[in-house]
């Protein structure tokens, strides 16, 4: 018969002891944790939370939350409504955070700002609890967006007014000479003119695009693109036939109905045509075509002026870049200005030109038709 010493069956007895101790801890903490989970699930307060415009999150430790209402799950593109933390930058932020509330160095909870791997934005704030901590999310991806844009704006705006500013001083400065010929006072008052209506531009295409860019939406209803473009040539006609260029519209009939802001698209008509003001020649001839295309109207308005250099062509809708000379009035907004009223409308701009033989430039897009409904 064989007889265990004592002291090995005493060990053994004890091994046992705490092997089940901790079977029974991890029993209950995963109890506990079903628990929280069927909590947040089958609560009034889950519908409620599943619906909230806000993310909510309930912590568990720093590599587990228990609960991600909808809102959270999207934003942070989590699997599911419990799980471990994601191994990711914003993941390593908030197990910091939390860090700083539980031992009390951030004791009304941590904001944050920061942008996630998706690309958008979160503001969130992490509060702590007896037992869990709970972070609170949402999205402002359009609002940093909107304070970039602005920033950018101003920081461009106060580069670009240097010039128009600089001149306009240095010329009041040449017409307080006593003795000043008449015909430098008259070429100092032409260009003080030419300065002026440029910084006047200037501002106001700022303006615009940074009332567009800040804005959430832009005011969509039903256009009709041929009417529009009509007007838009129509207001320019006399500045046209001064200069000796020549304007028309070719159109389908009848054109699909398209949806979308018609005081935006009226400026980019606008534009496209003042840019065929400012650089074609005597004679040419500007054409506003409206064609009936997959899924919309494709919209061109193509010339036959002097044309585009093929190393602008990728730079032309960047702020203030200009491809023409100096002496051709702008102000380097007007394409920019475009490009972001057809971003908003889910359209984008192309621009083709040649140089050589028939030379023009072709500026065309396609404006989304407006979905049928009974």
């Amino acid at each position: 018969m064989l007889v265990l010493p004592l002291r090995w069956f005493l060990l053994g007895l004890f091994l046992a002891i705490v092997a089940a101790v901790l079977l029974a801890l991890w029993l209950d903490r995963r109890r506990a944790r079903r628990r929280a989970a069927e909590t947040f699930a089958d609560t009034a307060l889950h519908a409620v939370l599943e619906r909230a415009p806000f993310g909510w999150m309930v912590l568990e430790s720093p590599e587990r939350y228990v609960y991600a209402n909808e809102y959270a799950r999207r934003l942070l593109e989590l699997e599911s409504s419990s799980g471990p933390v994601p191994a990711v930058e914003w993941g390593f932020l908030l197990d910091d955070d939390r860090a700083d509330v539980r031992r009390g160095r951030a004791p009304k909870g941590r904001y944050r700002v920061l942008r996630l791997p998706s690309g958008r934005a979160v503001r969130w704030w992490l509060m702590s609890g007896e037992r869990w901590d709970y972070l609170f999310l949402l999205d402002v991806t359009s609002q940093y967006e909107a304070e970039e844009a602005r920033t950018q704006l101003f920081a461009g705006l106060s580069h670009e007014l240097r010039t128009p500013v600089g001149a306009i001083l240095t010329h009041l400065e040449i017409l307080r000479l006593p003795d000043i010929p008449e015909e430098a006072k008259r070429q100092s008052l032409h260009l003080l003119q030419t300065e002026t209506r440029r910084l006047a531009r200037m501002v106001h295409l700022m303006l615009e695009l940074g009332r567009l860019e800040t804005s959430p939406e832009i005011d969509r209803r039903p256009v009709d693109l041929a009417d529009l473009a009509e007007r838009a040539i129509s207001s320019l006609a006399s500045q046209a036939q001064e200069r000796g260029i020549h304007f028309s519209l070719e159109a389908d009939t009848p054109l699909p109905t398209v949806w979308g802001d018609p005081d935006r698209l009226m400026q980019v008509f606008l534009n496209l045509l003042d840019n065929v003001l400012k650089h074609c020649r005597p004679g040419d001839r500007a054409t506003v075509i409206l064609r009936r295309a997959e899924g919309g109207v494709l919209c061109a308005v193509r010339d036959t002026g002097p044309g585009i250099p093929a190393e602008h062509l990728p730079h032309v809708t960047r702020r203030f870049y200009r491809a023409a000379k100096q002496e051709v009035e702008g102000s380097g907004l007007g394409l920019a200005l475009v490009e972001e009223i057809l971003r908003r409308h889910g359209s984008r701009l192309e621009i083709s030109s040649r140089m050589e033989g028939e030379t023009g430039t072709c500026v065309q897009f396609v404006l989304p038709t407006m979905p049928f409904r009974l």
